[in-house]
C-alpha cells in the first residue's frame, strides 16, 4: 500500500518528544486525591499547564499546587467545586477557559469507595457513591467536553478499576463495581460519539492500589491480601507511580489513535481471568 508523503505527522527526529504536553491544558478532577495528585505532578512535569480540583478547602488546594509547581518548575493552578453538582461545573469550565484560553486535557480521578453487603446496602449511601462515581464525570465531560468538541481536539481519561469487569468473592462491591462498570461504558459511548471532532476518550482500570490515605487503605484483612496476590501474577499490589505511564501516554499525541479503551494497569490480573 503507498502512504503519501503527508499522511503521519511523525517525523523521526520528533519522537523524542512525542509524549511531551507543552502548550497544553490539563484540568485534574481530583487532583489532591491519592491517585490524581501523582498524574496531576506528571502531566506537569511533561510540560501541561494543570488546574488541579477538588472538594477540599481551596488553601488546602493551592498548597498542594505549589508543592507539584515547586517540584516540576511550572505554575499549578487549583480549583475547588463539587463535580456532582451542575451549576458549580460549568461554572469551573467558565473559570478555567478564562484564565488558560482552553482545556485540552481532563481526567476525571475522583471517586469514592462505599461497602456494605448487597442485602444491606442502603438506598442513600448507593445514591451517593453513583452520584461521585459516574454523575461527576458524564458532568465535567460533558461541560469541558464542549470546549474540546468545538475546537475538534481533547483527551479524557477516565479512572476506571478492574471492578468494571471482574467481581470479587468477597462481598461489599456490589455498588463500587457497578459503578466502574458504569465509566467503562461511559468511555465508549463518548469516544463513538464525538471521535468525529477529534476528542478521544480512554479510560486507566487499575488493580487495588496501595495508598496511605485513598480507597486501597485498610480495606482488605490480611487473608484477603494474600488471596488478592495469588491472583496477580506480577505478584504484588500497585502503587500510585504505577498509573502515571498510562496517563502520560493516553494525554499526549502518542494515543492520538487511540480511543474508546480501557486500559487495564493490573499486574496481569486480568489477564488469567
Amino acid at each position: 500500500m503507498q502512504m503519501s508523503s503527508g499522511s503521519s505527522e511523525y517525523r523521526m527526529a520528533s519522537l523524542s518528544d512525542i509524549f511531551r504536553l507543552d502548550g497544553r491544558v490539563a484540568v485534574v478532577v481530583g487532583g489532591s486525591g491519592s491517585i490524581g495528585k501523582y498524574i496531576a505532578e506528571a502531566l506537569s512535569a511533561y510540560g501541561a499547564r494543570v488546574v488541579i480540583t477538588g472538594t477540599r478547602p481551596l488553601e488546602k488546594l493551592n498548597e498542594l499546587a505549589r508543592g507539584i509547581g515547586e517540584r516540576t518548575g511550572r505554575e499549578v493552578g487549583a480549583l475547588q467545586f463539587d463535580a456532582t453538582d451542575e451549576a458549580q461545573v460549568a461554572r469551573a469550565r467558565d473559570e478555567v477557559v478564562s484564565k488558560y484560553g482552553t482545556v485540552d486535557i481532563l481526567v476525571n480521578s475522583q471517586g469514592i469507595n462505599i461497602k456494605h453487603p448487597a442485602l444491606e446496602f442502603p438506598a442513600n449511601e448507593w445514591d451517593r457513591i453513583y452520584a461521585v462515581n459516574v454523575k461527576s464525570l458524564m458532568l465535567t465531560s460533558r461541560e469541558f467536553g464542549r470546549v474540546m468538541v468545538e475546537k475538534r481536539y481533547g483527551k479524557i481519561i477516565n479512572l476506571s478499576s478492574v471492578r468494571d469487569s471482574r467481581a470479587t468473592k468477597w462481598g461489599g462491591n456490589i455498588a463500587y463495581s457497578s459503578t466502574k462498570g458504569a465509566v467503562a461504558m461511559l468511555t465508549r459511548q463518548l469516544a463513538a460519539e464525538w471521535a468525529p471532532y477529534g476528542v478521544r476518550v480512554n479510560a486507566i482500570a487499575p488493580a487495588l492500589v496501595s495508598t496511605e490515605t485513598g480507597m486501597g487503605a485498610g480495606l482488605m484483612s490480611s487473608d484477603h491480601i494474600r488471596r488478592y496476590l495469588d491472583s496477580i501474577p506480577l505478584g504484588r499490589i500497585a502503587v500510585p507511580e504505577d498509573i502515571v505511564g498510562a496517563a502520560i501516554f493516553l494525554a499526549s499525541r502518542a494515543s492520538d489513535f487511540v480511543t474508546g479503551q480501557i486500559i487495564y494497569v493490573d499486574g496481569g490480573l486480568t489477564a488469567i481471568g
